[in-house]
C-alpha cells in the first residue's frame, strides 16, 4: 500500500472511532491520568522532576460496536509522526464491531498482542517503569486484529497486521519505507481462576534502517497468579534480528512478587535478567531489580490517586552498555505519584 493510501485509511481509523454515535444511554467513558516523577541515578548530583504518563480520552461501548481516542500529551517529538503510526501525540485510537458473543475485530492504531506486562495499562503497572522487556515488544502501530474469548476451557485469541512496528525500540524504520512493510502477531490466551497464561509471537518485516535488511521476529511467553492478596509474574522474551542485523538476539526474562500488607499498601519485588549476542558473537548480560512500594493514598468516586517507590539495583557486564536495548545502567531511585480520573457508573 503506498504512503498516501495507508495515511487515509489511518485517518478513516481515526474518524470512525470519534463519530460513533453519541446518543443517551451508549455508553462514552472518559478517561485521563497524570503521573508526575521525581528520579535519582547514581553518579548523578539531584533529583529530576519530570512526568511519565499525561494522558486523557474516552471510550465507547455500545451494543455490536466499541471504539476510542486515546492523547498523549507528554510524549516526545509530539509533533512527529513515526513510521507505521499516526501523529504521536495519538497513542492509540480504535473502531471496532463484536460480531458474536466470543468475537470481535477492529481497526486503528493500539498495541499488538505481543507481550503479557506490556499489555497492562500504563495506570496499572506493578513498577513505576515498563521494563527491559518493553523494547522488545512490537509496540503500537495502525492495523487490524481479529479477537477471540472464552472459547471454551479458558482459551482465548489474537491475531493482527498491522505497518510495520516503528514505535518498537527493535526496529529501525526509515520514512521511506512506509507502506512497504508490515509486522504480524499473534497471541494464545489461557485464564482459570487465579491463573492466567499466554503465548505470543510477532514479525516485523525488514526491520533495519538499510532499504532491504532482515526481518525482527520476537517469541513471549508469561504466567501470572494472583490469590488472596499475592501476585506472581514469570515472564521471557526473545528477539532475533533486533534492528534488522542478522545474528543480532536479545533475551530477557523476570520473576516478579507482590503482597498487598494492608488494603491499600502493596510491597513488590522483580527481576529482570537479560543477554544480548552482537553479530560478531560477543554476548553481554544486564540485570536490573526493583524492590518497591505501592500505596493508594486515596480512592474516591471518581478519582484515584496512586504513590510509587522503587529503588533499582542495576548489574551488567562491561561494554553491556551499548550491547543493550533498554534496561537501567546505573542504580536509581524512582517516584511517581498519578492522578487518575474515574467516570461515575451509569
Amino acid at each position: 500500500m503506498h504512503t498516501v493510501s495507508r495515511t487515509r485509511a489511518a485517518l478513516l481509523c481515526c474518524a470512525l472511532a470519534v463519530t460513533l454515535p453519541a446518543t443517551a444511554n451508549q455508553g462514552w467513558t472518559p478517561l485521563g491520568f497524570a503521573q508526575l516523577t521525581a528520579e535519582h541515578f547514581d553518579g548523578a548530583d539531584g533529583i529530576d522532576f519530570s512526568a511519565d504518563r499525561i494522558r486523557a480520552g474516552a471510550r465507547y461501548s455500545g451494543g455490536p460496536l466499541f471504539g476510542g481516542l486515546v492523547l498523549d500529551f507528554n510524549v516526545p517529538n509530539g509533533g512527529n509522526t513515526t513510521p507505521g503510526t499516526l501523529n504521536n501525540i495519538i497513542k492509540d485510537v480504535w473502531a471496532g464491531w463484536r460480531f458474536s458473543p466470543q468475537w470481535s475485530a477492529k481497526a486503528g492504531q493500539f498495541k499488538a498482542p505481543v507481550g503479557m506486562d506490556f499489555n497492562v495499562p500504563g495506570n496499572a503497572l506493578d513498577i513505576t517503569k515498563r521494563g527491559m522487556e518493553k523494547p522488545l515488544v512490537l509496540e503500537r502501530a495502525v492495523g487490524a486484529m481479529l479477537s477471540g474469548r472464552k472459547l471454551g476451557a479458558g482459551f482465548g485469541v489474537d491475531v493482527g497486521i498491522f505497518n510495520q512496528a516503528g514505535r518498537s525500540g527493535a526496529v529501525n524504520t526509515p520514512a521511506d519505507g512506509e507502506g512497504e512493510r508490515n509486522a504480524y502477531a499473534i497471541r494464545g490466551l489461557f485464564d482459570r481462576g487465579s491463573w492466567h497464561a499466554e503465548l505470543s509471537a510477532g514479525l516485523s518485516e525488514s526491520a533495519g534502517a538499510a532499504a532491504v535488511s532482515d526481518d525482527y521476529l520476537v517469541f513471549d511467553a508469561g504466567l501470572r497468579y494472583r490469590h488472596a492478596g499475592w501476585t506472581g509474574k514469570l515472564e521471557w522474551i526473545s528477539g532475533d534480528a533486533v534492528l534488522g542485523m542478522d545474528r543480532r538476539e536479545q533475551t530477557v526474562a523476570y520473576a516478579h512478587v507482590g503482597k498487598y500488607i494492608a488494603p491499600t499498601v502493596e510491597l513488590v519485588a522483580r527481576h529482570y535478567a537479560g543477554t544480548s549476542e552482537l553479530p560478531n558473537g560477543n554476548e553481554f548480560d544486564l540485570g536490573n531489580t526493583y524492590l518497591g512500594v505501592n500505596w493508594w493514598v486515596a480512592d474516591l468516586s471518581q478519582a484515584s490517586l496512586r504513590f510509587q517507590a522503587n529503588v533499582v539495583l542495576a548489574s551488567q557486564d562491561k561494554g553491556a552498555g551499548t550491547a543493550f536495548i533498554g534496561g537501567f545502567r546505573q542504580d536509581a531511585l524512582l517516584f511517581q505519584l498519578q492522578l487518575a480520573y474515574k467516570a461515575q457508573k451509569p
